[in-house]
């Protein structure tokens, strides 16, 4: 039996990163993994909360998580539980620790991806920023950062409910989604334009088509909206500060068909992710939002049995606990310190 503990588990950032833990705490016994709380254990699970800190500069925040790391003995793994692809923060403290792995929910899909320059490394903001960063990475590091086997698709077991598919909706296009944020900063650099933008973006490009479409539009308490969303044949699930929103399972939960900025580059497990198939990808600038819109509409009543169909198929069959348990066998299996019983 393998014995591991997660420290500060309910801290902050912590308590999301390491939370599907939980979902499958007892059957990772059948696994020969167990979750401990003792302090006689094999393997330190160490969350984003203990060695990233984007209050501070990234040289401040680099240096708190290695302080933080140097008191630490015996083996252990990073779990940096970011919404994005981006490694800033996590890869420098990772380079100068004794980590094994660092552990990412989602990942671009190559090293060779990572060494061009973005803002905070994020693909899909491009450049220009006061944080530009790039990384190259060695085959060796590449090889020790894993997947997590989730991503938040698995926060939440509610998904797994389905509405029934609604064959008789009234409305074109659910549009509720958070569109500004105040200002925000990553290590003194700010970021909340980026956000902003890409999300006005979509909002202009929206105001320009109510005319031509059935739309609901304002703000709504949970419930409403979630009734509006059943009824809605389209809805748009735009990037946040990740590429990976709650906003993908609330569609696929209620049998909505949703619109996002095309995910191909984005790798992930599971990866429930196939344009046309899953769901239907457009540019990041919605210059194609239209065109989309007119497609999806044009042949509603095929795309909304199929596409419906095939994302629950797949949501059921990749978030599934066994599934998940059975990538953290392989994950220790595949360690030379551990004994092949």
């Amino acid at each position: 039996m393998i014995k591991i503990k997660i420290l500060n588990p309910s801290i902050y950032r912590n308590e999301p990163t390491f939370r599907p833990f939980w979902f499958i705490k007892d059957k990772l016994r059948d696994y020969s993994i167990d979750i401990t709380d003792s302090n006689d254990f094999d393997y330190l699970f160490v969350g984003m909360h203990d060695f990233i800190n984007k209050q501070k500069s990234l040289q401040e925040s680099i240096d708190y998580g290695l302080e933080n790391l140097s008191k630490i003995t015996g083996d252990y793994f990073l779990f940096e539980g970011s919404d994005s692809t981006s490694l800033m923060g996590g890869i420098e403290v990772f380079r100068e620790s004794n980590a094994t792995y660092l552990f990412k929910n989602q990942l671009l899909p190559t090293r060779q991806h990572y060494k061009t320059p973005y803002a905070h490394n994020k693909w899909f903001w491009g450049n220009g920023s006061d944080l530009d960063l790039a990384y190259d990475i060695s085959e060796d590091e590449w090889n020790k950062i894993k997947f997590t086997g989730w991503n938040v698709g698995q926060l939440v077991p509610d998904y797994k409910q389905f509405a029934d598919i609604n064959t008789n909706k009234t409305l074109d296009i659910c549009a509720i989604f958070r569109g500004k944020m105040d200002w925000n900063t990553d290590h003194n650099s700010q970021n909340n334009h980026f956000y902003q933008n890409h999300r006005a973006g979509l909002w202009d490009k929206l105001e320009g088509l109510k005319q031509n479409y059935s739309m609901v539009c304002d703000r709504l308490p949970k419930q409403e909206y979630l009734q509006n969303l059943w009824n809605s044949k389209i809805s748009f699930s735009p990037f946040g500060m990740g590429e990976i929103c709650f906003r993908d399972f609330e569609c696929m939960q209620f049998g909505t068909i949703f619109i996002k900025p095309n995910q191909d580059l984005v790798h992930t497990i599971p990866n429930i992710y196939e344009d046309g198939k899953t769901y239907i990808g457009c540019k990041y600038d919605w210059s194609d939002l239209e065109e989309k819109i007119d497609y999806v509409l044009s042949n509603f009543n095929e795309l909304n049995e199929r596409i419906n169909i095939e994302i629950r198929k797949q949501f059921i069959e990749g978030y599934d606990y066994d599934k998940l348990c059975m990538h953290w066998y392989n994950i220790f299996n595949n360690l030379d310190t551990i004994e092949n019983a």
